[in-house]
């Protein structure tokens, strides 16, 4: 019995040690009982953004770890043409010096930023005089640039510029090649030698003509397909321009119309003769003004008041084939007893002309003008008696202020009569002009308005005398005729 009760209890003690030793144990484990846990890596990893290097304890390595926090003694160096701008750690900026210290205590991106600068590059003009209407330029790498140019250019960059001079003018510098370190302000110098004439015209080619740098000269330059035309002359050269085409200054626009000559303008200021002369003393823009006017104007016709109430038809000759600008004008019988003539708005040369045929044994006529005035610049519309050799009438009002007004005129025929033989000098001598206002106060009634007087008679036109003649220029007249006595 005790030999198994022993066998027993040594089966009991060793099943209790096995339960013991298989038990999951709390805390640290003896060194018999397994391999210790890894402990976490800090990871850092070095960028560079632009050209440059950047140095990491010396070293160019990128990839950096440890257990624990450690430094790292950072250094950066840009590519030559670059700058070194700034230490990014987890993207939010660190240093901005090229040389820092850094701990790394967790998973880190460090940086390196660098950047190309970009300097200013200025070029300005300087004119010999000084002129503020030069318009210099310069090429630059190849691309033509006008002055003054402000631009920007990166670090390092080759830039090649080359000056060029404005019609009349040269240029001081040479070509100029130059490396890009900073910003950079070039003045390119430019001498006026020659003065320049610029033609503009559009549509009537322009005839050229004087003693132009020291030589007789002439040409044709400017109309469709060549509008403007620059001059290069020498200073106190003597320019002559005039439009070509007919003696009106037109040509053809088109198969119903012509485009003709109506002025120049200079400089800003309007001339209306037909040559320009001038010498050339500076720079000059001449700019021919044209009108668009129908090539054949046809025969109109009024309606004028008898004494007994009734209307009879009364011929409206346009007077283009004897003027000697061109003639531009709409005109229209508008009904009972009125005739509407409409000029242009502005105008330098171009006008309007009519002769009225009326019957040829009135005796007195009262003529109603409402006219309406755009251009103070305008000639002044008149409304005349052709006489034998010349017209005596009246000019409208208003005479110069843009406006409206009522001309109310009575003629009677002992004009024609009074004014007889008279003719116009190219001198207008006091003598014609004293005979023509004696005619024209004793037979002319105008409450408005002032005598005219005219070298176009009855003769000029090949009519007969006692005709109503109406020139003009701008703005709109309502025209009315009322014969108030009939001879036999």
């Amino acid at each position: 019995m005790r030999t198994k009760y022993l066998v027993v209890v040594a089966v009991a003690v060793l099943a209790a040690a096995l339960a013991w030793l298989l038990a999951p144990k709390a805390g640290p484990q003896p060194p018999w009982g397994g391999g210790s846990a890894k402990p976490a890596q800090i990871l850092a990893a070095i960028e560079v953004e632009g050209r440059g290097a950047a140095l990491a304890n010396g070293t160019s390595k990128a990839l950096w770890n440890s257990t624990k926090p450690f430094k790292l003694a950072l250094e950066a160096k840009p590519e030559a043409c670059w700058v070194f701008k700034g230490w990014l750690v987890n993207g939010t900026p660190y240093s901005a010096e090229a040389n820092a210290t850094l701990l790394v205590k967790g998973n880190t991106t460090i940086k390196a930023v660098f950047e190309r600068p970009v300097y200013a590059v200025s070029l300005v003009p300087v004119f010999h005089p000084a002129s503020l209407g030069a318009n210099a330029s310069a090429r630059v790498n190849g691309t033509l640039l006008k002055l003054p140019v402000n631009a920007s250019a990166p670090a390092c960059s080759l830039l090649e510029v080359e000056p060029v001079a404005p019609r009349g003018w040269v240029a001081l510098n040479e070509s100029l090649r130059f490396t890009v370190n900073g910003s950079v302000t070039l003045h390119l110098a430019f001498e006026k030698v020659a003065v320049v004439v610029e033609l503009r015209s559009e549509l009537v080619p322009v005839k050229v003509s004087g003693v132009i740098n020291g030589s007789l000269t002439g040409f044709t330059a400017g109309g469709r397909g060549q509008p403007e035309v620059e001059l290069a002359v020498a200073p106190g050269s003597q320019v002559f321009v005039e439009p070509t085409g007919d003696r009106k200054g037109c040509v053809l626009y088109n198969d119903t119309h012509l485009a003709c000559f109506d002025g120049w303008v200079v400089n800003g200021t309007r001339y209306g003769g037909f040559q320009l002369g001038f010498t050339a003393r500076g720079d000059t823009v001449i700019e021919m003004r044209t009108v668009i006017t129908r090539k054949q104007h046809p025969v109109a016709y009024t309606e004028v008041l008898l004494p007994n109430g009734s209307l009879a038809k009364a011929p409206v000759i346009p007077t283009e084939q004897y003027m000697v600008v061109p003639f531009i004008g709409e005109y229209e019988y508008v009904g009972n007893g009125w005739f509407r003539i409409k000029g242009l708005n502005k105008t330098d040369g171009a006008a309007y002309g009519f002769v009225i045929i009326l019957p040829e044994n009135w005796r007195r006529i009262r003529v109603t003008a409402n006219y309406t005035r755009v251009d103070w610049r305008a000639a002044t519309p008149s409304i005349e008696v052709l006489c034998k050799h010349v017209a005596v009438g009246v000019y409208l009002m208003p005479n110069v202020i843009p406006g409206s007004e009522t001309n109310v005129i009575i003629f009677d025929r002992g004009l024609v009569e009074c004014v007889g033989d008279l003719r116009v000098t190219a001198s207008l001598d006091f003598t014609e002009l004293r005979v023509a206002g004696r005619c024209y106060k004793q037979y002319v009634q105008a409450e408005r308005g002032s005598l005219s007087l005219s070298g176009a008679g009855a003769s000029f036109f090949n009519m007969p005398v006692g005709l109503l003649l109406v020139n003009g220029q701008d703005g709109v007249i309502y025209l009315k005729i009322e014969i108030l006595e009939m001879g036999g």
